[in-house]
């Protein structure tokens, strides 16, 4: 019954300031500038709101998030937030600064933790850790993107290949694309 304020502090601990709300906090802090902060790894105000979009965070929103280290250089948080935002999707996408991915996995068990993405050094550890791997992904041997199944269990995908696969295809195309000379007409 009594008001908490419950903050982790440094890189880990970010995720504590975003999500707050979501735990019972009735506040968190941020800074008013960049460079500014009272404390390290404190996101600024507008960042919380128009990044995070802390006013919305509730008991009900699903987590997701980017699971790296070093993660806290991704730009993956603006874009899926802005994403969630514009379909309505109660939802929110922070960074996880993650050293263990097994341990991490174990640790956010509840549903509220809907997915992640995995990036360096985990997507060959995440084939390990999921409960069931798309073939693909297991044919490659890593995971870039895990959900987690009504029933708990977690899959892994790996989307990587699409755009790799584009790339060279998009490469190949303009590469052999017929050079086309405009005739010149002399008067």
């Amino acid at each position: 019954q009594v008001p908490i304020i419950g903050l982790v502090m440094n890189d880990r601990g970010f995720i504590s300031r975003v999500l707050c709300p979501k735990f019972g906090g009735y506040l968190t802090f941020g800074s008013l500038e960049k460079g500014k902060e009272s404390a390290p790894s404190q996101p600024t105000a507008a960042d919380l709101i128009n990044v995070y979009n802390i006013r919305q965070i509730g008991p009900d929103t699903k987590v997701f998030g980017i699971i790296g280290n070093p993660v806290g250089h991704s730009k993956s948080p603006i874009l899926h937030n802005e994403a969630f935002r514009s379909v309505g999707l109660n939802a929110v996408y922070v960074p996880f600064l993650v050293d263990d991915l097994a341990k991490f996995l174990s640790t956010y068990s509840s549903p509220d933790f809907a997915g992640f993405s995995c990036t360096i050094p985990h997507k060959e550890a995440a084939v390990r850790c999921c409960d069931e791997v798309d073939p693909i992904a297991r044919d490659i041997g890593a995971v870039n993107t895990i959900i987690r199944k009504p029933d708990g269990k977690l899959v892994g995908y790996n989307t990587d290949y699409v755009g790799a696969i584009s790339a060279i295809e998009d490469g190949i195309r303009g590469f052999y694309m017929p050079l086309y000379i405009e005739p010149l007409y002399y008067c």
